[in-house]
């Protein structure tokens, strides 16, 4: 059975199956962000940096004694990433910044998977609009997240946290 490689209004559809390797319903499939933005409007997608085969999204951080640079993954739901600079720490918060501009990314609410993360939130469009973003949580190794799309929750993510 050929599956469609685009969903009905543009975006790249990845099939669960080729991301998990195991069997899963055809109709379960994860969303991708292709257009990600900083509160100023920087386009913070990375294209030199690909997880899974599609371009992440670059994040700068900043904690007491250690700041670097990362990419994270841009499917729904997978959290992996590449570390490009500096040390992440499972179950540490880091302040989030714009790896071009170095303004910080808006926290949107508490994260009530950690006791003191917040919900950061990547703009979709140049001029931020938290009805039209991605948000997960700042500390490293939580899996809070979910997609807003016009208001909605396309899908909201809440995976066990550690």
């Amino acid at each position: 059975m050929e599956r469609t490689r685009f969903s009905k209004d543009g975006r790249l559809v990845i099939p669960v199956t080729e991301r998990r390797h195991d069997v899963v319903p055809d109709d379960q499939v994860r969303y991708v962000v292709d257009r990600a933005y900083c509160p100023n409007g920087c386009d913070i997608i990375d294209a030199e940096h690909p997880i899974h085969g599609v371009p992440g999204l670059r994040m700068a951080f900043k904690r007491p004694e250690m700041a670097g640079e990362f990419v994270i993954s841009a499917i729904e739901g997978d959290f992996d990433k590449t570390v490009l600079s500096g040390t992440l720490e499972e179950g540490v918060k880091d302040d989030l910044y714009c790896p071009h501009c170095r303004i910080p990314f808006a926290k949107l609410t508490n994260c009530d998977c950690c006791e003191n993360g917040d919900m950061v939130s990547i703009g979709l469009t140049p001029q931020l609009d938290f009805n039209n973003a991605v948000t997960f949580c700042d500390v490293t190794g939580c899996k809070n997240g979910a997609f807003i799309r016009a208001g909605d929750v396309l899908r909201h993510i809440r995976l066990e946290c550690y």
